[in-house]
């Protein structure tokens, strides 16, 4: 995820507690900082990894003159079951297909699911990918 100078994600949360936010910033300089839950102004460092159930409110700030880069990624509740886990897995890729299902039959040949599937294809030279 990338953040531009001088800006701010406003509050939000995820609508249930089955995941836990895991939040590393990649790129980012002393400027950088989150409010989760009643905890205000954690300041973001280079490296170092912040995890926090996503039901929580939460917002972002990158007050500096360069971007921010940080890598997200969900795991898990540590308290959601299997069984839990694989019927919201279940839920969540029926939806998928579902969406997929729609988008196909409206005839929108530039949609999510087919960037995705075209994205498979593309060749691209080692010295392109950072340029």
């Amino acid at each position: 995820s990338g953040l531009v100078p001088n800006s701010h994600i406003t509050k939000h949360n995820g609508p249930t507690n089955k995941k836990l936010r895991c939040f590393l910033p990649l790129v980012c300089k002393d400027n950088a900082r989150l409010r989760v839950g009643s905890v205000e102004n954690v300041p973001l460092k280079k490296g170092k990894v912040l995890i926090w159930d996503d039901s929580f409110e939460h917002e972002s700030w990158n007050d500096d003159d360069s971007s921010r880069i940080t890598l997200i990624f969900d795991v898990w509740h540590p308290e959601t079951t299997v069984k839990e886990r694989k019927f919201l897995s279940f839920l969540g890729n029926s939806q998928l297909r579902a969406q997929k299902k729609i988008v196909e039959m409206s005839g929108n040949k530039d949609n999510f699911f087919s960037i995705i599937d075209r994205a498979q294809y593309l060749e691209v030279a080692k010295e392109e990918l950072w340029t």
